[in-house]
């Protein structure tokens, strides 16, 4: 009886350990703003989120968006691509509004590549590597940019990452957000996708 109480006991501090490792993983890179300061960029990716009923960036979105306004005033020769698809609840395209947010906030049509059909972070990645060109940096939320690096790697591209900061108005946020990522890079780790 006491080996099976030590085997549960083992299980469930390994199944409590997991989320405690991926914490710290996606803490690890949550500060990531070396790029902040470069001008060799030549390409920055930034993934999509939420778009609101009015079209426009939800604040999520937004952060990752003026991220990268940072990174190509620094940068005038850098592309940036801007990816996501139409999600079921949203009315454009997460690609179509973040553009027009940067066009909006004075960065040049013909600086901008739209990839409007991924679903999810790999996807991001997957169908943006093509217009990878140099020194290439993922701007994605502080919580999500590991797993955004992790799946750049799985997918064979040599990037930099940049933590657009999140502000929040309710702390309670951060539990969801934080809760969703451990799920996501777990889910990473197992299928390689997501």
């Amino acid at each position: 009886m006491k080996k099976t109480f030590k085997i549960i006991g083992a299980f469930v501090g390994l199944i409590l350990l997991i989320p405690v490792i991926c914490l710290a993983l996606i803490l690890s890179k949550s500060t990531d703003r070396t790029a902040e300061n470069s001008t060799d960029i030549k390409t920055i990716l930034v993934l999509g989120s939420r778009i609101n009923q009015n079209k426009k960036p939800a604040k999520i979105t937004q952060e990752r968006l003026d991220a990268a306004l940072l990174l190509a005033k620094n940068n005038p020769q850098a592309k940036i691509i801007v990816s996501g698809a139409k999600g079921a609840d949203e009315p454009v395209s997460e690609a179509f509004s973040m553009k027009n947010y940067l066009i909006t906030h004075h960065i040049r049509a013909d600086r901008i590549i739209s990839e409007d059909k991924a679903g999810d972070t790999a996807e991001n990645i997957a169908y943006s590597k093509k217009y990878f060109d140099g020194k290439t940096v993922i701007v994605t939320s502080d919580f999500h940019l590991y797993r955004a690096l992790y799946l750049a790697k799985q997918e064979g591209v040599k990037v930099e990452g940049f933590a657009a900061k999140t502000k929040v108005n309710n702390l309670l946020y951060y539990p969801n957000y934080y809760g969703h990522e451990i799920l996501g890079l777990i889910y990473a780790f197992v299928f390689g996708k997501g």
